[in-house]
């Protein structure tokens, strides 16, 4: 066995892991944090097939952004006082029944794939280095419409900590 393939298992395992424990766990924080770790090994393993940019974009986007979202929502809502959610498990069978039938279902076609036959015979990414002609075209064509669009982020933030500290006043 090589050392990439005992990385690459070893992330494999640590995401499968954390994204049954992102849907397990009863405490949504927790849950939360649980969700960031398995965005991050997904980062690692898109970095180690050679997909840097896409594994940059992973963790700012995903990992860095969405989450601390999730986090912030969830500190600034009343719900979150309470030491557990709801339980309940009434459809706990079917899901898995339902997901592991579609499972199978998607990786069948995915084996059965003349596409997915046909990259074996393609070019190494590393070769054409697409994140290069990326990252450059992004980062020069870009640029001015992906910082206005961080500041419209921004402002919408800014707005909805006005408006919900405006609604916990009223209410």
């Amino acid at each position: 066995m090589s050392g990439d393939f005992i990385i690459f298992f070893i992330l494999a395992l640590s995401l499968i892991t954390t994204s049954l424990l992102t849907v397990i766990s009863r405490r949504i924080l927790r849950s939360a944090v649980f969700l960031a770790f398995s965005l991050l090994f997904t980062a690692f393993i898109y970095m180690l097939l050679g997909a840097e940019i896409l594994a940059g974009i992973q963790i700012l986007l995903y990992a860095g952004g969405v989450i601390t979202l999730i986090i912030f929502a969830l500190l600034i809502s009343e719900k979150f006082g309470t030491d557990r959610t709801e339980s309940s498990h009434h459809g706990v069978l079917p899901a898995i029944i339902a997901s592991s039938l579609l499972f199978f279902i998607l990786a069948y076609f995915t084996w059965i794939s003349p596409r997915i036959a046909s990259l074996s015979n393609s070019k190494p990414l590393k070769l054409l280095n697409p994140s290069k002609t990326l990252s450059e075209y992004l980062f020069k064509s870009w640029v001015l419409p992906l910082e206005v669009l961080s500041l419209v982020l921004l402002a919408a933030i800014i707005g909805a900590l006005i408006l919900a500290k405006r609604e916990k006043e009223e209410g």
